[in-house]
């Protein structure tokens, strides 16, 4: 199914949906994706459903601040040009877009094919965004394939509060499962990216196949941070980005990263 794609990058307050208030600092406000406090083991190979696939959410009016540019290492990873964004009314609107090359000159297996903020992903690299009340909404990413021209959206995601540990090599460098031992012992192969109150978002496009019926996961194709636009006190985003159980993406494509 080819999906029209809009361009969200110059907005500052759009609309979108979440489904809970900042009133107690117990309350859950979900975006559809996983929380998760293990990265970088929720790392794999399997096959479909991968894990910790987006559901839907709804807005409420609350307005968020998704960014790309601070700390280092957020961005996206792969061989192909891709979007990050949510899909809503059948409408992917993006709100990252590699609009100046699928990935950094001279990127490579070695950091993944890595692409940054106005290197290869243009524009607006901080994006405030509202989600409008009573509006449905999934995350996932938009893969456009290797010539830019390609429809494919993927909604498998986590997040985690303070920090994110990922890959920074392509897939196949490492070992499954990944154990404490190899990752303390090869530290130059990750990176955490860290910001005390702020979540990280791990993407995956779930489209890079190891044989006939399994996939790579990483959950770093694209990371992205994800504050409280209008709460600036440090630690009131409180449960953000909660569990839900909705969304198992059918629409996916046969790529190599």
């Amino acid at each position: 199914m080819k999906l029209p794609i809009i361009s969200t990058l110059s907005i500052v307050a759009a609309t979108a949906t979440t489904l809970a208030s900042f009133a107690s600092p117990a309350a859950a406000i979900t975006l559809g994706v996983d929380v998760i406090d293990n990265s970088p083991f929720m790392k794999g190979i399997g096959p479909m459903p991968i894990p910790h696939a987006t559901g839907t959410f709804e807005g409420n009016g609350k307005t968020y601040e998704f960014s790309v540019v601070v700390p280092t290492g957020l961005g996206s990873r792969g061989a192909t040009y891709s979007n990050f964004g949510f899909m809503s009314g059948e409408v992917f609107t993006s709100l990252f877009t590699e609009n100046l090359g699928p990935y950094n000159p001279g990127s490579g297996n070695d950091n993944d094919w890595l692409g940054t903020c106005g290197i290869s992903i243009g524009e607006e690299c901080t994006v405030k965004y509202t989600f409008e009340e009573g509006v449905t909404y999934q995350l996932g990413l938009l893969d456009r394939g290797f010539g830019g021209g390609a429809s494919n959206f993927s909604g498998f995601g986590v997040a985690q509060k303070d920090s994110y540990t990922f890959n920074t090599a392509t897939d196949q460098s490492y070992p499954n499962p990944l154990t404490p031992e190899y990752v303390a012992n090869n530290p130059d192969k990750f990176l955490t990216v860290a910001e005390e109150g702020a979540y990280f978002l791990g993407m995956e496009d779930g489209m890079f196949k190891k044989d006939s019926t399994n996939y790579y996961y990483d959950y770093q194709d694209w990371v992205v941070k994800v504050t409280h636009a209008s709460v600036p006190e440090p630690g009131t985003v409180g449960a953000l980005l909660g569990v839900s159980a909705l969304g198992i993406i059918s629409r996916r494509r046969k790529a190599v990263k």
